[in-house]
């Protein structure tokens, strides 16, 4: 009996191995940019969440699985973006 529940636990254990996803590589220019507004409107990605600070808004935003950070940053007169996928 022990060897039968072994024989069921190491033929569970191997399948399992069979079904682990491979996850696609992101590729810049084609699946994302370096601007908030391009990842949203031209690369489909959604906004998750928004954090705000004096001088600057964190936004997260979510695709297939992926996480990126957008900063957009306010100085003077000026607002300057820069998105990174961690």
């Amino acid at each position: 009996m022990k060897k039968l529940f072994l024989y069921i636990f190491l033929g569970l254990l191997w399948c399992n191995i069979g079904f682990a996803e491979d996850k696609k590589e992101l590729k810049w220019g084609k699946d994302y940019s370096s601007d908030l507004n391009g990842n949203i409107i031209n690369f489909g990605w959604k906004v998750k969440s928004v954090r705000k600070t004096n001088d600057k808004e964190i936004y997260i935003l979510n695709k297939n699985n992926w996480i990126m950070y957008c900063i957009v940053f306010f100085a003077d007169e000026e607002i300057e973006t820069t998105c990174n996928i961690p």
